[in-house]
């Protein structure tokens, strides 16, 4: 008989000064838009994958005077934004065996995780047992079959491949985003319905050097300068794809 071993998970990012700056840029207003409609005053909101909280800060203002609970694999009390709100607990959690018991949330966020699963449909099928009947999930992601780069050279494009060797060597998937709503399909979701955008990173430097720090830790040193001197010139630009998905609970499905 052969043992099916979990496949290897990593984060890609890491948790450099670097990485948090750049997630701590990001607001529920900018990169939560898909969903701020489905935040009502007084929810119970579950925010997977939190990081360091700034767009689970956003959501807290939404629910007033309900509460949301930021989760992440490293505590996110040593990662959290400056500004903070009374309704927004944070935890160190794994999102394969919540701390929770079943049927707890209004709803569950979740932006910028499941491209770094390696179990997506492990994490849907206990993230479900926690949501109330008739919760809402509301999943974001990126893309990588969406990313666009200008100017774009055959040394920005052997960079671009390492880093997305890595992350799939890390356990994670390069076209988690295209894959969003299907899996919410699978895992027992109804009235899912998908959408995309874009974004335009104002800043291509902090981009380059977020994707080129993870390189230089592997030792692919002329990749990681060549980004970070792509990263510097005037009119350079960055676009990633984004992929957003929501689903819901269906009401006669109290457990899990």
């Amino acid at each position: 008989m052969t043992l099916s071993l979990p496949k290897p998970e990593h984060y890609t990012p890491g948790h450099t000064p670097n990485s948090v700056e750049f997630m701590a840029r990001r607001s529920a207003g900018s990169h939560a838009a898909f969903a701020l409609p489905l935040f009502r005053a007084g929810m119970r909101i579950l925010d997977c994958g939190c990081g360091p909280g700034s767009i689970t800060q956003g959501i807290a203002e939404r629910i007033l005077p309900g509460e949301v609970i930021g989760i992440d694999q490293r505590h996110p009390e040593s990662q959290q934004v400056a500004v903070r709100h009374a309704n927004a607990r944070f935890m160190q959690a794994n999102v394969y065996e919540l701390p929770f018991a079943n049927a707890e949330f209004d709803g569950v966020f979740s932006h910028a995780l499941f491209e770094h699963l390696a179990r997506p449909q492990e994490a849907l099928t206990e993230l479900r047992r926690v949501m109330k009947p008739g919760a809402f999930i509301a999943l974001r992601s990126p893309d990588w079959g969406g990313f666009v780069l200008d100017p774009w050279d055959d040394e920005i494009a052997a960079a671009i491949q390492l880093y997305t060797t890595l992350q799939q060597s890390n356990g994670g998937d390069i076209h988690a985003g295209r894959k969003l709503s299907s899996r919410l399909r699978s895992a027992g979701f109804h009235h899912v319905t998908p959408s995309a955008s874009y974004e335009v990173y104002p800043s291509t430097a902090l981009i380059a050097e977020f994707l080129a720090h993870q390189l230089t830790i592997k030792g692919h040193h002329a990749e990681a300068i060549h980004l970070r001197q792509w990263g510097q010139r005037p009119g350079a630009l960055f676009a990633q794809a984004w992929f957003e998905a929501v689903g819901w609970k269906p009401w006669g499905m109290t457990t899990a």
